[in-house]
């Protein structure tokens, strides 16, 4: 319907005025984050013209964030939440996933026993683009993660823990390592009886399904704990159920598993990656049958995340990090040949890039963010031979869009340790200082298998900090992701060596530009970045303030203590046996006499990643040498910071212990 045109005043009554002054943009404050609503795992129908994705928002009867289920129409229409059944308490949804007809959509949820975490198979049919009553498929005592139709729409897989949970009482450890293997089921959806695919003894971490629908291809393990995941090797399962046949030897991980269209091959990036989910290295080619893998990209200066075989059968779809962005582009098999198609744009969850495509990869659906302009949101992307349009679907932040004061990103490169070129994300303060040069916070990011990305607020952290008058550095030393394998590499068996000199140097060069005091400086740091941190204040004096979060002190006890063992055995390359001195030299207690920075410590009760054991040790050190320190220990917290009181809390800690001491 056509808008009705305003009308204009006539000539000889239009007066001058001055111009309304800009509104003023509110600061970022601390539960500002919690406000925002991000979508989530945005899967695109077969057809194109509709996307399922999850809202994961803060609600006032929940402690936690929660995800739903919502549906974004593609040519008309608003998105909108999958409606519930009368009387029906939804708890939260994940894993939203289209049948190959598009007309109905599985995907996991509590909402029959909301308290529990163990979620439950439900589809739901389209009638016209709207979905009807979501139906249980059938009933799991251990519930589901990781769902996946095959592609003749016969049947949905899933992944189980196996067996009931062990006793706790007491805690009894055996001479392997304890856990429950996660096994592959297929459920048809018209049935309640689930068909196990895999042995009870093997772990499956991921799987993709062969276009023929006869084979699963899988990245799994013989041992069934995280830590087993650096273990894991690339397999075929029968798809009615068998022994999985391996086909490689990897020494690395491998993820991204996809399938070329005559099923003849299996495509995979593989890297060292310090954390599981996080997918970035080289792309490589094996044989359905076995045989030697290829790599179709060795020595480039990006890290792809996430490969989608073209109809053509000869060419990917990739997606990528690209230094503090992303890339997505086409990846020729047989040259090897990358041509880029889209840089500079942000997109995927937790910032790892990835998407969906339809069924006949002409339509993508992603989630992507903008430096200073909106927060992640769900857009759809037209791929016309090397050319993709993009149209965005939701507009999920406009209060904050349009009212939040945001500080603007600038790229920078520097010189590192060795020469190499470094880059990094330079924020200023929202409001003007009165002191001169404003003080710095150094953000370390976690991984070390990340990475910062130029989105809209920064990560954690960032735009709080630069409301309350910090200017604020990222960098991507050497490790992240981004540049490269050789690039990510470079950190193996040198954790806190020239990784930290590429952050000194970064400091250097913010001070040298005359944007920050370089006398006035910050770090703080979460996971790796919170050992970063916790190294960096026991090797220099240079910074005023600290804040570890969840981060390694002594890596003998936490050896001794966490679910990844393999992770730093494998990223400081020694054996805590057969070389203790390479744990120790590593390792910030071993230095705890030299540190006189204020440090505040923060920690979540059940981190099994960290245990908290490695925040009490650096507490009591610090406070034993009447160093300025402070420990706040989050219950029922695990390796990040999920409960809404827990995350202001948090946010106001850092904001009163940087006041104090910077």
């Amino acid at each position: 319907m056509p808008k009705k045109a305003a009308t204009l005043p006539a000539r000889n009554e239009h007066k001058a005025t001055k111009p309304e002054p800009a509104p003023q943009r509110a600061p970022f404050k601390p539960g500002t984050i919690l406000s925002l609503r991000t979508p989530m795992d945005a899967q695109i129908a077969p057809d194109g013209r509709s996307v399922a994705f999850l809202m994961n928002e803060y609600v006032p009867e929940r402690p936690k964030a929660r995800p739903r289920l919502w549906l974004a129409p593609v040519e008309s229409g608003e998105a909108h939440p999958v409606a519930l059944a009368a009387g029906e308490n939804r708890g939260e949804d994940t894993c939203p996933r289209w049948s190959p007809d598009g007309r109905s959509v599985a995907f996991l949820s509590t909402r029959e026993q909301p308290s529990r975490e163990t979620k439950q198979i439900y589809v739901t049919a389209l009638d016209d683009g709207e979905p009807g009553e979501a139906r249980k498929v059938c009933a799991l005592p251990n519930g589901a993660e990781s769902l996946a139709w095959s592609p003749d729409g016969t049947r949905i897989a899933f992944v189980a823990l196996e067996g009931a949970e062990p006793d706790s009482d007491p805690i009894v450890l055996g001479s392997q390592p304890a856990g429950r293997h996660r096994r592959l089921w297929t459920v048809r959806p018209e049935s309640d009886t689930p068909v196990p695919v895999t042995p009870p003894d093997v772990t499956i971490w991921e799987y993709a399904w062969s276009p023929q629908s006869d084979q699963i291809a899988v990245f799994y393990s013989a041992g069934p704990a995280e830590t087993d995941y650096y273990l894991g090797q690339l397999g075929v399962v029968a798809a009615g159920g068998g022994a999985v046949r391996q086909l490689t030897t990897l020494t690395r991980q491998a993820g991204a598993l996809t399938w070329a269209p005559d099923g003849t091959r299996i495509g995979y990036v593989s890297g060292e990656w310090s954390d599981r989910g996080i997918v970035g290295g080289d792309v490589y080619v094996i044989g359905a049958e076995g045989g030697k893998a290829r790599n179709l990209t060795p020595g480039i200066r990006i890290s792809p995340s996430w490969i989608r075989w073209l109809p053509d059968g000869a060419t990917l779809l990739y997606a990528a990090w690209e230094g503090v962005t992303h890339q997505i582009g086409l990846l020729d098999e047989a040259s090897g040949k990358m041509t880029p198609i889209q840089r500079d744009f942000v997109i995927g969850d937790y910032s790892w890039p990835r998407m969906s495509a339809s069924a006949g990869v002409t339509r993508l659906a992603v989630t992507h963010s903008v430096s200073g302009a909106h927060h992640f949101d769900v857009f759809v992307g037209d791929l016309e031979g090397k050319r993709l349009s993009w149209r965005r679907l939701t507009r999920l932040n406009p209060i904050a869009e349009e009212t939040i004061a945001v500080a603007p990103s600038e790229r920078i490169t520097y010189i590192g340790a060795d020469g190499w070129e470094i880059e990094a994300l330079y924020s200023p303060p929202t409001i003007p200082s009165n002191k001169g040069k404003p003080p710095l916070a150094l953000l370390v990011h976690g991984g070390p298998s990340s990475g910062w990305v130029d989105n809209w607020n920064g990560g954690y952290l960032t735009q709080l900090l630069c409301s309350a008058g910090y200017a604020v550095l990222r960098p991507n030393p050497r490790g992240s992701m981004g540049y490269g394998v050789a690039f990510a590499d470079a950190v193996l068996g040198d954790m806190g060596g020239k990784d930290f000199e590429d952050l000194l140097a970064g400091v250097d060069e913010v001070a040298r530009r005359g944007l920050a005091d370089g006398e006035r400086v910050a770090i703080l740091g979460w996971s790796y970045g919170g050992f970063m941190v916790a190294w960096a204040v026991s090797q220099t004096t240079r910074f005023k303030a600290a804040m570890m979060g969840a981060g390694v002190s002594d890596y003998h006890s936490f050896h001794a203590q966490t679910n990844i063992p393999d992770w730093d055995m494998r990223f400081l390359q020694a054996d805590p046996l057969e070389d203790p001195e390479a744990y120790r030299a590593r390792s910030a207690i071993t230095y705890a006499k030299n540190i006189t920075t204020p440090t505040l410590i923060l920690h979540g009760e059940k981190d099994l990643c960290v245990p908290v054991n490695q925040a009490y040790a650096f507490h009591v050190a610090l406070r034993e040498r009447g160093v300025p320190v402070e420990l706040a220990v989050y219950p029922r917290e695990g390796h990040g910071v999920q409960e809404r009181e827990h995350f202001q809390d948090m946010e106001e800690r850092i904001l009163r212990w940087l006041k104090t001491h910077l």
